[in-house]
């Protein structure tokens, strides 16, 4: 529900419930694998979502736009997986239950300015700090059953993007950013994570002779800081794309090259509110295509009343 609202202030607040999924409620025992029994909860409690947000945008005659925000968002009742072990006979049995204190707090500042009185330059900057108070249910070493789990998570970002715009069939940027990382946790074996990672690049949008249009962008990821050595990368992407209308912009021919530099991997690393994610895609991220599309107006006929 949005509060207030004006041209430059906006509040909203809302506040949902529901159930949690249905199988998770039953009260049952799949024990078709034997050394991993799942069973339901009938106690599972209706989970409560509280949002509220507020937006603050300021704007000038000269091109000047600036917008500020705040959030805060809590989640009651979520459900987790809780998992014993029995040590004597090598079987985990897994169960969901509630928990509580998942909450989170966001705050973001953005700036767009043109830089000359032709409007040519122009310039934008995004910043942002989050923080997650995130509460699941881990296994800890030493202990049969899943302890209670509380991370915290702080998130700081920033990007920034400088643009040039000498016509309307040209335009080139310069772009940077990167993301802060620091996740600590009293979990017993829980080793701090101070890491980021940065990018760098720049992209090209040109009007070529013959009618043909190119996008271009390249730049490079970085990732440091991480405890395991594979997650600490280094990635140059390139990728393009040359387009041209035919048939009095009926068709449109487009050829992709995708990942040119051929960097990227089918396994990605991410890291979550409780610790490191791996991931694999079974993909191609490296190609080229070329593809034809037609576009189809169909205009209704006028009907006489």
């Amino acid at each position: 529900t949005t509060l207030f609202r004006s041209d430059v202030v906006e509040i909203k607040a809302s506040m949902k419930s529901e159930l949690p999924d249905l199988t998770s409620m039953v009260d049952y025992r799949d024990d078709s694998n034997p050394l991993t029994i799942q069973l339901g909860n009938a106690n599972l409690r209706n989970i409560h979502y509280y949002d509220i947000d507020v937006t603050k945008r300021f704007a000038s005659k000269n091109q000047e736009l600036c917008h500020f925000s705040m959030g805060y968002h809590q989640t009651d009742n979520a459900v987790a997986n809780s998992l014993t072990f029995d040590k004597t006979t090598g079987i985990s049995t897994i169960r969901p239950v509630s928990v509580n204190g998942n909450w989170r707090a966001d705050l973001d500042f953005g700036y767009t300015q043109a830089l000359d009185s032709a409007q040519k330059f122009s310039i934008d900057n995004q910043f942002s700090v989050n923080y997650n108070h995130n509460v699941d249910m881990a296994t800890v070493a030493g202990y049969a059953d899943s302890q209670r789990s509380i991370v915290s998570n702080w998130q700081t970002s920033g990007n920034l993007k400088l643009n040039y715009r000498p016509a309307d069939s040209y335009e080139f940027s310069l772009h940077g950013g990167g993301n802060y990382y620091f996740i600590s946790s009293q979990r017993e074996g829980f080793t701090d994570i101070h890491a980021g990672d940065y990018n760098i690049g720049a992209n090209a949008q040109l009007s070529l002779p013959w009618k043909f249009q190119l996008t271009t962008d390249l730049t490079m990821f970085a990732r440091r800081g991480y405890q395991q050595n594979e997650m600490n990368t280094t990635n140059w992407i390139w990728n393009a794309q040359l387009t041209r209308s035919l048939v009095k912009g009926k068709l449109l021919a487009k050829l992709q090259g995708f990942d040119i530099l051929h960097q990227l991997s089918n396994t990605q690393y991410a890291m979550n509110a409780q610790g490191r994610t791996e991931t694999w895609h079974n993909s191609i991220p490296r190609y080229v295509m070329l593809s034809l599309s037609w576009r189809f107006n169909v205009n209704p006929k006028n009907k006489d009343k």
